[in-house]
């Protein structure tokens, strides 16, 4: 609610309430100065009974004064809490500071051999000037951190894959897109933008066939078509691939030239096409190593995403690349091997 609209409501409701009481006064007075009224009182009945009569009009005054502090004062916290309910709030975001510290705080190394009191002031330096001034790097990736891998297959799209990008780099995060050569070859600026954002770059073939089912100059064809569209718009290659359906068998595995990348957490947002759904579904089985499938050709699933990252970082996940995640689990991604969990294969 507006806070004016309700220093407005405020001052009606005292204006309402004052103004009745101030006439009774007047119309108590109204005939009588004051004075007069008070040395009349004397004359007829004494010196006792004008102070008892200026006391019921001291009394009357205190009251008033009384009436309006506790008004005032109470208008005042009522318009505070009103106030803290907004998400923004400095008592929200100073709750979740406190509640997060250990995430924000992620990343931060301490000089080592530091007494316990100089470890103690540099933890609390450190969150400061995070949070203050930015001096920390956001970007660190704590190899002993819980991480996980989001992954994108399909696209990329113009809207849903911008959204995802932008929660990717409002939450110091990255991911892994599996693109299709066709809609590589339609939109070579979204391949720019996902390769500038610090993102990986992964086949998932032209046109989405079940390479099973091809000849392997037909599978090599698939392949080379996206490397080209990628090589074209970004002038790299994709470094990891996900074959359509997942589906994949000896043959084509010994002939493809990058490591083979499936998934052990399924979102299913091609059939719920549900934000509330993909998130639910991730953080009831998320755990330490996943590599989570998505698609960033939803509108629902960009919703998702940008509810869901900043989810899991409360939850103290770090989100990465495949890559990544290989590189600090300490995994070697090999040719030959179809991987889902990062420390072991699909095989």
């Amino acid at each position: 609610m507006n806070i004016q609209k309700i220093f407005k409501r405020a001052k009606d409701s005292l204006r309402r309430t004052v103004i009745p009481f101030n006439r009774k006064i007047r119309e108590k007075f109204s005939r009588h100065d004051r004075g007069f009224l008070i040395n009349r009182k004397k004359d007829e009945y004494g010196y006792l009974e004008e102070e008892s009569f200026r006391d019921k009009i001291r009394k009357i005054n205190i009251d008033s004064k009384v009436f309006y502090t506790v008004f005032i004062v109470a208008a005042s916290l009522f318009c505070i809490i009103i106030s803290q309910i907004s998400p923004d709030s400095r008592f929200r975001t100073w709750y979740h500071s406190l509640k997060n510290k250990p995430i924000i705080s992620k990343g931060i190394q301490l000089t080592e051999g530091k007494s316990v009191i100089d470890q103690q002031t540099g933890t609390f330096l450190t969150y400061y000037r995070f949070q203050g001034f930015g001096e920390s790097d956001p970007t660190h990736i704590d190899s002993k951190a819980p991480m996980i891998a989001l992954t994108f297959d399909d696209g990329p799209n113009p809207s849903s894959t911008q959204r995802i990008l932008d929660v990717l780099d409002a939450n110091y995060s990255h991911a892994t897109f599996f693109v299709v050569g066709t809609n590589a070859e339609n939109y070579p600026d979204m391949l720019k933008a996902i390769s500038a954002s610090g993102c990986e770059l992964g086949n998932h073939s032209y046109n989405h066939k079940d390479l099973t089912t091809l000849s392997t100059s037909d599978v090599e064809e698939q392949i080379e078509k996206v490397n080209r569209a990628v090589k074209k718009a970004t002038g790299e290659n994709t470094t990891v691939i996900r074959p359509p359906y997942g589906a994949y068998n000896d043959k084509v595995i010994k002939q493809l030239e990058e490591p083979v990348i499936l998934w052990d957490l399924d979102t299913e947002d091609w059939e719920s096409r549900n934000a509330k759904k993909i998130v639910d579904a991730v953080m009831s089985q998320v755990k330490d190593g996943d590599i989570v499938l998505m698609h960033d050709i939803y509108d629902s699933t960009a919703e998702a995403v940008e509810i869901l990252i900043p989810k899991l970082k409360e939850q103290g996940y770090q989100v990465v690349s495949v890559s990544e995640l290989a590189k600090y689990k300490g995994k070697t991604l090999e040719l030959d091997k179809a991987y889902g969990k990062i420390g072991g294969t699909a095989e």
